[in-house]
Formats: C-alpha cells, structure tokens, sequence
C-alpha cells in the first residue's frame, strides 16, 4: 500500500441514464484535482473504460440495459481492486458489500457531503485500489 499524495487529477467515471440528474451531479463532483467524465449507459462505460485509465466509477443502479451492479461486476471481473460507488434511492449495502470492499453504495439523492466523503475514503490511499481500464471486457 502507498501512502504518497496524489499528484495527479482524479479521473472518476459517472454513469447515469437520466439527463438531469446526470448533469447536476456532473457539477456536484466537479472539484479541482477531479477529472470527470459523464455517460449515460453502462455499455458507454465500458467503451470509455476500453480507451482510458478510471480511478473511481459511481454509477446509478438502475441504467436502461446493463444495471449498474451488472457493470460494476464486470468492472471487477477486470479489475478485482477497482473503486466503485452504486448510487441507488433503495438500500444497497447488502450487494455492494458482497462485491468487495472497494464498492461501496449512496442513497440518492446524491449530496455533496455524502459522496465526497466516500470518494475520500475510497481514494485516500491510492495503493489500495486499481486504476481501471477493462481493455478485456465487452
């Protein structure tokens, strides 16, 4: 495990169908030191994923084909110490606990407290979790 400071931008994957939602969330996380990226589909994720380097995914658990625990199994598939974030107005921990402990789940709506403190206590240590990039998976 490292415990260096993180020098480069965070570079988090938000997946979220909803065009509003997605766009209110996009602003919530934008911080300095976070490179965000938006979709609005988990088979876009994973394209995204094919073609640069994630460090955190939060995805809605309910997206129109591919649900977000469906993603973020094949993210783990690929990525076993991947960082994930399931956002969900139901209960979640049940499942995120059973993906690992790297994936952890928030209640929607989303607030800005919230997530930034689970994206803290994600990323605090940056040798604790992978970068993701799931060249593999389709």
């Amino acid at each position: 495990m490292s415990s260096h400071p993180r020098t480069d931008p965070l570079r988090i994957l938000f997946v979220e169908d909803n065009a509003l939602v997605r766009e209110s969330t996009e602003e919530l996380l934008q911080q300095p030191g976070r490179d965000i990226c938006v979709c609005a589909t988990a088979e876009e994720a994973l394209e995204v994923l094919r073609d640069r380097p994630i460090d955190l995914v939060i995805t809605d658990v309910s997206l129109p084909v591919m649900s977000g625990v469906e993603l973020a199994k094949q993210i783990l598939s690929a990525s076993p110490q991947a960082a994930i974030i399931i956002a969900s107005g139901y209960r979640m921990e049940a499942i995120t606990d059973a993906l690992g402990p790297n994936v952890r789940a928030i209640m929607k709506p989303i607030m800005s407290q919230d997530i930034d403190a689970l994206i803290d206590a994600l990323t605090a240590d940056p040798g604790r979790i992978a970068t993701v990039q799931t060249t593999g998976v389709r």
